[in-house]
């Protein structure tokens, strides 16, 4: 029974065997919307048989504007690998918390900088009353919003916490954090005024790999697109890496192909480029080979 139940969620997974995991802000938003251009090629992508699935930072309730405008019904990787979710909905498929302690331990450390603090509970945010972007940003999303964090204390675990600002307050921060917590949590910088705490051993590339083992698609071919140290480990893992030319310099050093910025619609180059006969070829003789 449980085997066919299995059976059944990997057909509903919607998943062929060729992937493009695509970030979406700094990689393929631009303004915070997809522009036009950009959702006609990537519905000409998935017409010719590649499975699209977004690899963000946003919860779900923030990237579904995008997912939508993009029309791919495939899992999506968010709270930066720390759920992975149906987009429709909303079923979890893959999820880790940061425990509580350790969670109000994060937030004590940063609670008095002057940065903005964002903390994930399952489709909610929870934030200070004078995180005033936090609301704004959130209250126009018509996300639950609980901008009642007076002190460290949390009543709930969480999947993620935001502190942003300053690019040199938020590096300073991630070397505190990382001295004295010593692993307890995964840091990183998701841009370069937002420092992401994520559970330990959590990363868009650990929500990938999982996806794969949920869908029985192990041996999926992977193109990773991404700009920003938090989608290092996506890329890593994956088959093709593609990023744009005003990405991170290591994130550029790692890619096979550099595309345009998100501002000139660089998506729709890659799209162009997978969709090619040239590429189709070396993607079946890859395919053959591993028979």
């Amino acid at each position: 029974m449980r085997a066919k139940k299995d059976d059944e969620m990997k057909k509903d997974l919607l998943l062929t065997d060729r992937w493009v995991v695509v970030d979406l802000d700094g990689t393929i938003i631009r303004n915070d919307k997809v522009p036009t251009k950009v959702a006609r090629a990537a519905k000409v992508l998935q017409d010719a048989g590649w499975s699209l699935i977004v690899a963000t930072g946003r919860i779900l309730a923030g990237a579904l504007p995008h997912i939508k405008a993009l029309k791919t019904a495939c899992p999506a990787i968010v709270y930066d690998g720390a759920r992975v979710m149906d987009p429709k909905t909303g079923k979890v498929y893959f999820e880790k918390k940061i425990p509580r302690q350790i969670a109000a331990e994060v937030i004590g450390l940063g609670f008095d900088l002057p940065l903005e603090i964002q903390v994930y509970g399952d489709e909610s945010v929870i934030c200070r009353p004078s995180d005033l972007l936090t609301i704004t940003y959130f209250k126009s999303l018509d996300v639950e919003l609980k901008p009642f964090l007076v002190s460290s204390r949390l009543d709930e675990e969480v999947f993620r916490v935001i502190f942003f600002g300053k690019p040199l307050l938020a590096s300073k921060l991630k070397s505190l954090l990382e001295e004295r917590l010593k692993g307890a949590v995964n840091l990183t910088l998701a841009g370069d005024d937002f420092l992401d705490v994520l559970p330990a051993g959590v990363s868009k590339g650990v929500a990938l790999e999982a996806l794969k083992e949920i869908s029985g698609k192990r041996d999926a071919f992977i193109v990773g697109v991404g700009d920003h140290m938090n989608d290092l480990e996506m890329l890593r893992m994956s088959d093709f890496r593609a990023a744009p030319a005003d990405a991170l310099s290591e994130i550029r050093e790692m890619a096979d192909v550099i595309i345009p910025p998100s501002s000139k619609c660089g998506f729709c180059e890659l799209c162009e480029l997978l969709s090619s006969d040239g590429f189709e070829e070396n993607l079946s003789r890859r395919c053959n080979a591993n028979v």
